[in-house]
């Protein structure tokens, strides 16, 4: 179970490094954006070139996050996690937790494509990492010591 637990997770960061690579390369607002502001980038840069600059900037930003945490949770899945460590676990709760968790609720007012893959990633998130629990945190029965010591 936590074999398949880790691949879930690392496929949910996975998407986290894939949407930060397609904002990245295109460093503009994406048509979702431009919907919610009822304004394409021409019509802010021809409004203010300055806050059209800002506005790819904080894109690109976005884009190096998402792949920077990604890559970094898929490392701590890969080497750690998926040999039940726990602070491991740990680790992907909180890494992943404070990314989906407030994704949801940054993006709720934009919906579509970003809110959707959002609230996924959230459900998937939060039930993979629950299946992983109960094998990280699983108690293994003591041995008794073998042999005894004379005096």
């Amino acid at each position: 179970m936590l074999k398949a637990a880790s691949i879930i997770l690392i496929v949910v960061a996975l998407c986290a490094v894939i949407i930060g690579i397609v904002y990245v390369a295109r460093g503009t607002l994406m048509d979702y954006h431009e919907e919610f502001l009822g304004m394409t980038l021409e019509d802010i840069r021809d409004f203010n070139p300055e806050l059209a600059a800002l506005a790819t900037i904080f894109v690109r930003l976005a884009g190096i996050l998402f792949i920077s945490a990604g890559t970094l949770l898929i490392a701590v899945i890969y080497f750690g996690l998926r040999k039940a460590e726990r602070w491991a676990w740990w680790a992907t709760l909180i890494g992943m937790g404070v990314i989906n968790a407030p994704l949801v609720a940054i993006t709720s007012p934009v919906r579509g494509f970003p809110w959707t893959l959002a609230i996924v990633s959230l459900i998937v998130f939060v039930t993979a990492i629950g299946l992983a629990a109960r094998e990280v945190f699983r108690e293994v029965p003591q041995r008794p010591a073998t042999g005894t010591q004379s005096s």
